[in-house]
């Protein structure tokens, strides 16, 4: 943070004008100097990078502003069409994407609307096993539609992709094919032209399914990635993670005296971020005005803890890799070594929630909501990444619990609920 404010705040080039002249002069002057201009596009203005840091501030337009496509984890290609207008001067990505490349000369952003940006996206998707959809836009182009439009058709079930291109006369009867895509649509003529017709894939990898002789007419696809795995041998590559790689970090990190366990996770009322169940849903700020800690109830009157007391989870041991350390070898890379080279420095941080006792957590395992704007459960994660997946290790965060008062949630039920939390 110390670097990021030398390069924009504390760089003598500043805006002093609010004509646009004086403030492109500026902006150029502090990149020439060794500084930093800042851009910040966002759906809400953020503190501090928005608010205290950009110098040119984007406001985005985001789903139900603009019709756009997403595919979820089980490749489903949905339509999200839109529903009201962007508030105020936010546009949506791509204009903005577009804006900025057409300033600065480059070719080929002319784009009129977001089902361009997909149909055009579609050449890039040729070919891959996952979310492939080119098949889709050749056949809405062979009916004379928007890729938009003929996805539309498909309504919230959506189509899973990838999307294939096959005779006619071919039957796809995997498991698990009638799920692909709407009822209505199978026998469509929407999806039938020049002796083809479009299909979802249900599963990937099926090596008992017998694929067409035709290799999906004009939309091919690579049919070894749809019967079997990317490997020499065509199956799934199971890696042992050997133990002793990992051993010492565990050791060191786990409980210590009176320390328990700091895991987060997601709840279901605020399941996918932050910034679209909380601040566009005032109900679940109102649900939950504050992050909450989830104790096992031997754990919670050990520490004279009940549910609706402000708790505060600390540690002074929170290892943080400080720097890179080039390894040759596995070993390089175990954390006992790393602390003998000096990679490794011991930090303080600590985090306030309410507290819920329940027997849903295990005796010695605290929980909380992962993504809290305000009260982060990543404050006392470990920032040593895994040796083998170069991954942080953001579940396994440790630290003493203790009272430090009662939150206004304890006695007054128009907010946070104490009951548990796993009966459905």
């Amino acid at each position: 943070m110390e670097t990021f404010n030398k390069l924009t705040r504390q760089n003598p080039n500043q805006i002093m004008s609010l004509a646009k002249e004086d403030i492109i002069e500026t902006l150029k002057k502090r990149v020439d100097s060794g500084g930093m201009v800042v851009v910040n596009q966002d759906i809400y203005l953020r503190d501090p990078i928005g608010a205290k840091y950009a110098d040119i501030v984007l406001p985005a337009a985001t789903w139900g502003e603009e019709n756009f496509t997403r595919a979820n984890g089980e490749r489903r290609l949905r339509l999200y069409e839109k529903f009201y207008d962007a508030p105020g001067e936010a546009k949506p990505d791509w204009w903005i994407v577009a804006q900025w490349a057409k300033k600065m000369g480059f070719e080929g952003y002319d784009w009129k609307d977001s089902n361009a940006v997909m149909e055009e996206g579609a050449r890039f998707s040729r070919g891959r096993q996952d979310n492939n959809y080119d098949a889709l836009v050749w056949m809405a182009k062979k009916k004379g539609v928007r890729f938009h439009d003929l996805l539309k058709k498909f309504g919230t079930t959506g189509i899973q992709t990838p999307v294939l291109l096959v005779d006619e006369d071919y039957k796809y009867d995997r498991p698990g094919w009638e799920y692909t895509m709407p009822k209505a649509m199978r026998e469509s003529s929407d999806l039938r032209a020049d002796g083809y017709k479009v299909i979802g894939v249900a599963r990937l990898q099926d090596s008992e399914w017998k694929l067409p002789e035709n290799h999906f007419g004009a939309r091919y696809i690579d049919p070894k990635e749809l019967t079997a795995f990317d490997t020499q041998s065509g199956k799934a590559n199971w890696l042992k993670s050997p133990w002793d790689i990992f051993s010492d970090f565990f050791d060191f990190i786990k409980p210590k005296e009176d320390e328990l366990w700091v895991t987060n996770g997601r709840i279901n009322e605020i399941w996918q971020s932050g910034f679209d169940d909380v601040e566009r849903r005032p109900y679940i700020t109102q649900r939950w005005p504050e992050n909450f800690l989830e104790l096992h109830p031997d754990d919670a009157k050990a520490r004279g803890i009940e549910s609706g007391d402000m708790v505060l989870a600390y540690s002074e041991r929170i290892p943080v890799w400080k720097d890179q350390n080039m390894g040759t070898n596995a070993l390089d890379t175990k954390y006992s070594n790393l602390v003998k080279q000096g990679h490794i420095k011991l930090v303080k941080a600590s985090v306030t929630a309410v507290a819920i006792v329940t027997p849903a957590v295990k005796k010695g395992v605290s929980f909380m909501y992962f993504l809290h704007p305000t009260q982060p459960a990543n404050s006392l994660a470990p920032r040593v990444p895994d040796p083998l997946t170069n991954e942080y290790r953001y579940k396994l965060g440790v630290g003493k619990v203790k009272k430090i008062g009662e939150s206004p949630y304890k006695h007054e039920f128009r907010a946070m609920t104490f009951v548990r939390r796993d009966i459905v």
